[in-house]
């Protein structure tokens, strides 16, 4: 599709009969700072995210609410339109949806109350949850969108079903017992932190020196916040600015030595290890890479 200053591509994947997850990849090309507006005749009988995968955006729902690319919540919309506002060139937009009879049944009859007044539609349409997205949910579902094997889709379906169960267990177990509700804000102050610092993420000494918190709580607070040690997230962070780098046309050595590894085999080892092939070879994949774009909003 194309408006007057924007193109815009769409790939949209039809609910799963299994788990009613349906999925749509954006890419929004403009000369930015832009503004699009999309509207749709859906009901709004649903919960959805979204994972920005390249780019940044801001989005204002039908109802007024605001929220931001990099700490995308759970929302549930009063309608299904959105205004888009872009900051640069292009923005790749990943989002998943699921029906709210289907995100009951996940819970077998046991929703947390905060789950069920979202399911309820108590509290008016608003995003529920701001909280950035792991490095290591982004990182499976750029993984499963670049696949060329025959169980793309449901590697797909898996990635996106994952991202959406993090944010409702987010929004159901907002704090663990032991770790206090500003821990909990510190870890995801923590994680920002990281991803704004991509090349050299800080460590945890330095972040809990930041945050004015004890290392030992910072560490605690973000694992059971995100699943993972800080010092995980931070090597996920740092792949995924080298995915971001050699896509560009920056060298692998270049990458390699502004991401701290000492020689370049060394960074290969660990890119492989995360990625399951070399940079080179990853990177021309991408350039193999088709895009079968369906637009149909």
């Amino acid at each position: 599709m194309k408006t007057a200053a924007v193109d815009i591509e769409v790939q949209r994947a039809k609910a799963a009969p299994d788990t009613g997850i349906a999925w749509t990849k954006t890419r929004f090309r403009s000369n930015g700072p832009d503004t699009v507006e999309v509207v749709s005749n859906r009901p709004a009988d649903f919960v959805f995210t979204q994972v920005p995968l390249g780019g940044s955006f801001a989005a204002e729902l039908t109802c007024g609410t605001h929220y931001e690319s990099e700490t995308v919540g759970l929302v549930r919309p009063r309608d299904s339109g959105a205004l888009f506002r872009l900051q640069r060139s292009e923005a790749d937009i990943f989002g998943v949806n699921a029906p709210l009879e289907m995100v009951e049944r996940w819970f077998a009859g046991k929703v947390p109350k905060a789950v069920q007044r979202i399911l309820d539609g108590m509290g008016g349409p608003s995003l529920v949850t701001q909280a950035p997205l792991p490095s290591h949910l982004r990182i499976s579902l750029k993984q499963a969108l670049h696949s060329r094997l025959p169980l793309r889709t449901q590697l797909i379906e898996a990635a996106a079903l994952q991202i959406l169960c993090y944010q409702l267990e987010t929004l159901s177990t907002d704090s663990s017992p032991g770790i206090a509700p500003h821990e909990v804000q510190a870890a995801r102050e923590a994680h920002a932190m990281l991803e704004a610092e991509p090349m050299a993420p800080p460590g945890l000494g330095e972040l809990a020196s930041r945050l004015g918190l004890a290392a030992n709580r910072l560490a605690l607070a973000y694992r059971e916040v995100f699943g993972c040690t800080l010092a995980q997230s931070a090597e996920q962070v740092r792949l995924h600015a080298a995915c971001d780098a050699i896509l560009g046309g920056a060298p692998i050595k270049r990458v390699a030595s502004q991401l701290g590894y000492a020689s370049v085999s060394s960074f290969t080892y660990a890119f492989r290890r995360q990625m399951g092939m070399p940079p080179r070879k990853w990177l021309d994949t991408q350039a193999r890479r088709v895009n079968r774009i369906r637009s149909d909003f």
